[in-house]
């Protein structure tokens, strides 16, 4: 088993894109040219911190509020979450493979905005996501015991066989060295203390979306770890760029590097 040559060009982009915006788009769209999948989501999880939002290709809007119910609360009940509290090492794995005895002893679900189903191979589904679907999981060992996911899913009536499940294998490596590159640039530290940047212009919340765009972050990803609208977030954008007399991203880090007699 080889990897075809398609998904190295693919790749090649990923790795071209790791620090700019669509970054994590790339890697997944490589991802699909070795295996196919209907819909995939990407976080990292911490593990005493809730989750942080990387990517989805979510289009419908039941899905994207779904996203938000995840992030906000009922990523507690998902099996990454309590592997990664419990050391998860890094690899490839069927989400089913992953489900605990006892899933559902506790009563923490009744207190999320999930409903319990038979049919889901977790035993339940957060309200609005898709449904029918079987997931295959590549969890990624990140600094601070963090884990980055990405999650491949697709219907169970086809799943993801062995000869799928050997093929994402085979990529992991550079799946999992490209990702790594991906979120040391969503975090890095910029080169001044954040309560500096335009501290007199603009309001906190307008500066700290000033802040994520910088390190890379997408509208939909701000406003997920931000738990805001997305629309809000488009309106602090437009802001902020009016205030500091600016109309785009590159314009923006070239007012911040500035700032810093960079």
């Amino acid at each position: 088993m080889g990897i075809q040559q398609e998904a190295l060009e693919g790749f090649g982009r990923a790795v071209a894109r790791f620090d700019q915006a669509g970054g994590a788009a790339a890697l997944i769209e490589a991802l699909r040219l070795v295996v196919p999948f209907q819909s995939a989501v990407s976080v990292v999880f911490r593990p005493d911190a809730r989750p942080v939002y990387v990517h989805d290709t979510f289009r419908e809007a039941s899905a994207k509020e779904a996203m938000e119910r995840f992030m906000s609360s009922t990523y507690v009940l998902n099996p990454i979450y309590g592997a990664v509290r419990g050391g998860l090492a890094p690899g490839v794995y069927r989400m089913r493979d992953l489900v605990p005895d006892a899933y559902f002893d506790s009563d923490l679900h009744r207190h999320l905005e999930v409903r319990r189903t038979a049919r889901e191979e977790l035993g339940y589904i957060t309200h609005g996501w898709p449904e029918g679907l079987e997931e295959l999981v590549i969890a990624i060992g990140l600094p601070g015991g963090c884990v980055g996911e990405i999650g491949l899913a697709r219907p169970r009536s086809t799943g993801f066989d062995d000869d799928c499940v050997a093929a994402v294998r085979l990529v992991f490596p550079l799946v999992a060295a490209i990702f790594a590159r991906l979120w040391s640039t969503l975090e890095k530290p910029l080169v001044r203390s954040e309560a500096d940047f335009d501290a007199g212009v603009l309001t906190p919340r307008e500066r700290e979306v000033a802040l994520m765009i910088l390190k890379g972050h997408s509208g939909e990803s701000i406003a997920l770890n931000l738990g805001l609208s997305l629309a809000t977030v488009k309106t602090h954008r437009q802001r902020l760029y009016a205030k500091l007399g600016i109309s785009s991203q590159g314009e923006l880090f070239a007012c911040f590097m500035a700032r810093n007699g960079r």
